[in-house]
């Protein structure tokens, strides 16, 4: 039986915009919704989790993102180079809420 707090999902990586190289994922809005009900947001509506992407793990936040009404994740220029995952690539995660 999975956790009600743990949730796992698959996205595409992409680049934010400009010189910064920041990589994120979007959560849809259905698993957003579900993030939104059982967590406890901080500051500008961020939600702290433990997330997987392969081997590696980390604890980050969920990040609101107004324009899509879900969440994003931003993913670790290390963690990006240890498991090999780069803008366009398809992944799949999984995070706990903290």
């Amino acid at each position: 039986m999975q956790n009600r707090n743990q949730f796992s999902f698959s996205a595409d990586v992409w680049r934010w915009p400009g010189a910064s190289g920041w990589h994120f994922v979007n959560i849809d809005k259905a698993l957003s919704e579900k993030v939104r009900k059982q967590s406890k947001p901080y500051g500008a509506g961020f939600v702290k989790v433990r997330v997987t992407l392969g081997s590696s793990t980390w604890i980050t936040a969920l990040f609101p993102q107004k324009i899509s009404s879900s969440y994003i994740l931003s993913i670790k220029k290390s963690i990006r180079q240890k498991e090999d995952v780069w803008e366009g690539n398809h992944t799949k995660l999984s995070f706990t809420l903290v």
